[in-house]
C-alpha cells in the first residue's frame, strides 16, 4: 500500500502521526492537530474540482474594405506605434512619443471593434481635470506646476478586449481568532486557527484588458471604470476627427489578465461575506469559468505628455468620465521637511507626557521610535497621492447585478497557539 502524505495547513510541510500525544504533528513548524479536525480539512481539500479557466475562442469580424474606405494607418518610426486616422489628415504626431507619423498603408484585414464609447469630455474639460489633479499635492515640487507645460494633449481611441464570464468559485481562507487574558503572573495571548471555506457563483460583464502594447496597462486600469452602458455599435464615423490606436495585443494574449481579474473579483466578493475573525488571509482558490465571451471595443482616452527635468511624464484621462491618472514627481526637500515636522510633533507630545510623569528618558526613547514610525507612515500615504498608477485589484466594478450567490459557508477549526509574557508587577 502506498504511503499517504498530508500537508500542514500552516506551513505546507509533510505531517506525521505522534504516538505519544496521539496527534498529527508537523516537524517543521511544530503545529499539532487532532486527527478528527485534520480529517475534516483533508476531506474538504479532496472535494476540490479541477480548475477550468478556458475562454471562448470565437473570432471577431474583420473590417471590410468598404467600411474603412478613407482611413489610413500612420506609423511611427521612433516607437513603432500605429494609429488609424482619416486619410485627409495631412500630418500628425505620435501620441506616445511625439514624433511625426508617416502614412504606410491602407487598413485591410484588421479586426473591427464590436463596440465604441464616444468621447464625452473635450480638451477644456481635460485641462480642468489636470488642474484639479495637481491641486493639494503637497509633496509635488513647486517648479513642476510653475514650469510644467503640456507638450502634447491628444484624444485617442484605445483598443480593449472585453470579457464576460460566469464563475463558480471556491475560496479557502486562513482565519485567526485572537483572545487575550491574564492571571496573577502572566499575560496570555491565545490564537485559534481556522480554515474558512466559501463557495458560490458570481458573474462579470465587460471586464476590460488593454489591447495596446504601447499603452501602459497600469495607466489604463487606473482610469477605470468605463461605463459599457453608454457604448454603441461600432461605426467608423466615430473616428472622424479622432485617432484610434491599432490593437497589437491579441485576444489570446489577454486571457491570463482577464482570468486574474475574475479570480480576484471572486475572492473579494467571498471575503466580504466573512466576519468575526481577527485576521483573514487567502489560502487558495479554485474557479470554473463558463458562458465566456470576448469582444473588441474602442474606449476614449485623452493622452497628455510632458517633460520635467529631462524625465517624461504621461497622464491619461478617461474620455467618458474625466477620471485622471498619472504618476507625479515627489520633492525630496518637501518629503524631508514634512518628515522632520511630524517627527518633532509626535516626539514632543510623547516626551512631554513622559516628563510629566517623571519618565523623561523613557519618553525620549518611545517618542523617538513612535515619531519615526508615525512620520514615515504619514509621508508614505502622502506620497501615494502622487503615485496613483496601479493595476486594479479584481473586477468588482464589473460584477453583473444580482449574480452573486453564496452556496456554501464552512469553518474548520485546525489548532491553537498560546504565548505568555510575565506581568511587570509579578515577582
Amino acid at each position: 500500500m502506498a504511503n499517504l502524505e498530508f500537508k500542514c495547513p500552516c506551513c505546507g510541510g509533510t505531517l506525521q502521526f505522534d504516538s505519544k500525544s496521539q496527534n498529527i504533528v508537523c516537524p517543521y513548524c511544530d503545529s499539532q492537530f487532532a486527527a478528527s479536525d485534520l480529517k475534516e480539512y483533508t476531506d474538504d481539500l479532496a472535494s476540490d474540482k479541477v480548475e477550468d479557466t478556458s475562454w471562448d475562442e470565437s473570432r471577431v469580424e474583420a473590417y471590410t474594405n468598404e467600411e474603412m474606405k478613407g482611413m489610413k494607418i500612420y506609423s511611427c518610426d521612433s516607437c513603432g506605434g500605429e494609429i488609424i486616422v482619416e486619410e485627409t489628415t495631412s500630418s500628425t504626431s505620435c501620441p506616445y512619443c511625439g514624433n511625426n507619423l508617416l502614412v504606410t498603408k491602407e487598413l485591410s484585414g484588421d479586426l473591427k471593434p464590436n463596440r465604441v464609447i464616444p468621447f464625452k469630455k473635450d480638451k477644456d474639460a481635460v485641462m480642468e481635470s489636470m488642474k484639479k489633479f495637481l491641486k493639494k499635492k503637497v509633496l509635488l515640487p513647486s517648479s513642476f506646476s510653475k514650469d510644467n507645460v503640456i507638450e502634447e494633449i491628444k484624444p485617442l481611441y484605445v483598443p480593449f478586449w472585453l470579457f464576460d464570464a460566469d464563475v463558480d468559485g471556491k475560496v479557502r481562507f486562513k482565519g485567526e481568532v485572537v483572545r487575550s487574558y491574564s492571571d496573577s503572573n502572566y499575560n496570555y495571548k491565545e490564537t485559534k486557527y481556522y480554515s474558512i471555506i466559501r463557495e458560490g457563483h458570481i458573474a462579470f460583464d465587460h471586464v476590460p484588458v488593454d489591447g495596446s502594447k504601447k499603452m501602459e496597462d497600469k495607466l489604463m486600469e487606473s482610469i477605470e471604470p468605463f461605463d459599457f452602458g453608454e457604448s454603441t455599435e461600432f461605426n467608423v464615423a466615430y473616428l472622424a476627427g479622432y485617432a484610434a490606436d491599432r490593437y497589437d495585443v491579441s485576444k489570446d494574449e489577454t486571457f491570463n489578465r482577464a482570468t486574474q481579474r475574475c479570480r480576484e473579483g471572486t475572492i473579494q466578493a467571498f471575503r466580504n461575506d466573512i466576519s468575526g475573525y481577527s485576521n483573514v488571509t487567502v489560502s487558495d482558490s479554485n474557479i470554473q469559468l463558463f458562458d465566456t465571451k470576448a469582444q473588441y471595443a474602442l474606449y476614449p482616452v485623452w493622452i497628455m505628455n510632458t517633460k520635467w527635468k529631462d524625465k517624461n511624464y504621461r497622464f491619461a484621462v478617461n474620455g467618458q468620465s474625466g477620471k485622471m491618472a498619472g504618476n507625479l514627481p515627489v520633492s525630496p526637500l518637501k518629503f524631508t521637511l514634512f518628515w522632520l515636522l511630524f517627527f518633532a510633533l509626535v516626539m514632543g507630545a510623547i516626551t512631554g507626557i513622559g516628563a510629566a510623569v517623571e519618565y523623561l528618558i523613557e519618553g525620549l526613547i518611545v517618542g523617538g521610535v513612535v515619531g519615526a514610525l508615525v512620520s514615515t507612515i504619514i509621508l508614505l500615504i502622502m506620497r501615494k497621492a502622487n503615485k496613483n498608477v496601479a493595476f486594479q485589484k479584481g473586477a468588482s466594478q464589473y460584477v453583473r447585478e444580482g449574480s452573486f450567490e453564496i452556496t456554501k459557508r464552512k469553518s474548520i477549526y485546525l489548532y491553537k497557539t498560546v504565548s505568555k509574557t510575565r506581568r511587570s508587577n509579578s515577582k
